[in-house]
């Protein structure tokens, strides 16, 4: 899987009335790719897909670039709801409230969420109040 692959599989799980747009902006550097609304707010996702380290002690890098880690850190300020969700062989995991500056490493994703689980958070950070 890629991460096109991995976008897919979380959206098809989505309800319908959960307006999602996958954001491909070739003017604006570091827009995140997804941007979802419904009645309790709107949420940014930066996704990002990985080949995990066969050591646990490798640390993970997740790639972002400066531009889109401004973006992140910006809207965050701003109080918008916002997250990194990295996929995986073994499942993804979803990063909140800037912790995509912590230190990943392979047992973050030990217990990985299913594209069925990410649909379900997505969907439940937009629309439960």
């Amino acid at each position: 899987m890629n991460e096109h692959g991995f976008v897919k599989s979380v959206h098809r799980h989505l309800p319908n009335d959960t307006f999602k747009w996958k954001i491909h902006d070739t003017y604006t550097g570091g827009v995140p790719d997804a941007m979802y609304a419904g009645p309790a707010g709107i949420l940014f996702v930066e996704y990002k897909y990985t080949k995990l380290p066969k050591k646990p002690t490798t640390q993970i890098k997740l790639g972002l670039s400066a531009l889109q880690l401004d973006w992140l850190d910006k809207m965050h300020l701003y109080n918008v709801l916002t997250g990194v969700i990295i996929g995986s062989p073994l499942g993804g995991i979803i990063l909140t409230d800037k912790d995509w500056y912590k230190d990943l490493f392979l047992q973050e994703f030990e217990h990985g969420l299913d594209a069925r689980e990410i649909s379900a958070w997505i969907y439940s950070a937009v629309n439960k109040r």
